[in-house]
């Protein structure tokens, strides 16, 4: 019985194709280049190609952000857009490279059809393409009319503390729920990193320095930019009071949760029973691999370290992941530029 619940548990896994496989967020359909590529080619080879496609639409959508004459609403200055939108593009490459990583150590034991890497980096570019899309539809002035037709940064279920406190209080709570849920995230990067499992994924002693810490900075530059240019878009769109900025952070801060537990029980679910199976490793429908695990070393040394501590964009103290005290020497910024054209990355 035992042995067929594993089974069953690997098929389930493995039915996820254009979404992390450790994650139950929606899964993207696939478009016709991979249908057609699907006939000759593996899963693999063929979501690499959709990626690097889906990425060039989002090298796009930004250009275009940027040639969009109202955009000059958001920063008065055109050499700022570009800067703060460089930012957010290297920010979220930086966030992305690493959670596909963690995210393709945490999936070692579990055998799946399709390399979690290539999933995890296929969803998060589609993602980013929808979220850039619906800011689009803002600012070219193409939404829905009716806000609560346009779904786009609609809030998760809000906790037990701030339904008690709208109960109470009978106002908006959003600030509490957010300074919550931004302490539980940093937990669950204390426990990563300190985890038996993905901990040398870290590639560093602590939180001052290595994976986790870059990838929390990256993260946290990331949001603050989108949200900036979103909550922007949002209200020149449905007025002042249709969206506030804590509102979108939660979002955000929610999305990085369910993100964060369900890489978290992925790392384990498989990992706990490893040791304790009586049957033959190389029985056929056994989902757990034998190779001797280096604790992440090998897959967290793949990653460039951050040369620069990302801003966050915001001022914002409490997204330090690590007391300002602790954290290492700041390097020496270099000069601005004179003047800043469209970066290469959106060329």
């Amino acid at each position: 019985m035992r042995k067929y619940c594993l089974v069953l548990f690997a098929c389930l896994f493995v039915c996820c194709t254009a979404v992390p496989a450790w994650s139950f967020m929606p899964t993207y359909p696939d478009d016709q280049e991979f249908e057609m590529c699907a006939k000759i080619n593996t899963w693999d080879e063929c979501a690499k190609d959709e990626t690097q496609r889906a990425l060039r639409v989002v090298k796009q959508q930004y250009r275009t952000i940027l040639s969009t004459p109202s955009i000059l609403q958001w920063h008065p200055s055109a050499d700022e857009n570009v800067a703060v939108l460089r930012d957010m593009y290297d920010s979220w490459s930086a966030f992305r490279t690493r959670l596909c990583s963690l995210s393709n150590k945490a999936a070692t034991y579990m055998e799946s059809l399709v390399e979690e890497k290539i999933s995890c980096n296929l969803y998060y570019v589609l993602h980013h393409r929808d979220h850039l899309n619906s800011i689009l539809l803002l600012i070219t002035r193409k939404a829905p009319e009716n806000q609560q037709d346009f779904n786009f940064l609609k809030i998760y279920d809000h906790d037990e503390e701030y339904e008690a406190c709208v109960a109470e209080k009978g106002q908006n709570c959003i600030d509490a729920e957010l300074k919550r849920s931004g302490k539980i995230i940093k937990d669950y990067y204390k426990t990563f990193s300190e985890d038996e499992f993905v901990g040398k994924w870290n590639n560093g002693p602590d939180l001052k320095r290595g994976n986790y810490r870059d990838m929390y900075d990256s993260w946290i530059a990331y949001r603050n930019r989108m949200c900036s240019l979103a909550v922007w878009a949002y209200q020149s769109f449905y007025g002042a009071k249709s969206m506030d900025l804590n509102t979108c952070l939660q979002f955000y801060n929610r999305e990085k949760l369910e993100t964060m537990e369900n890489l978290l029980l992925v790392a384990h679910s498989a990992l706990d029973d490893a040791h304790e199976m009586d049957e033959d490793p190389s029985e056929e429908g056994h989902v757990f691999t034998t190779e001797k695990d280096d604790g992440g070393l090998a897959e967290g040394r793949t990653i460039t370290p951050l040369e620069n501590r990302i801003d966050a964009g915001m001022n914002t103290a409490d997204d330090v992941l690590v007391p300002e005290e602790t954290q290492p020497e700041e390097p020496e910024k270099p000069e601005p530029e004179e003047k800043r054209n469209i970066p290469a990355w959106a060329q």
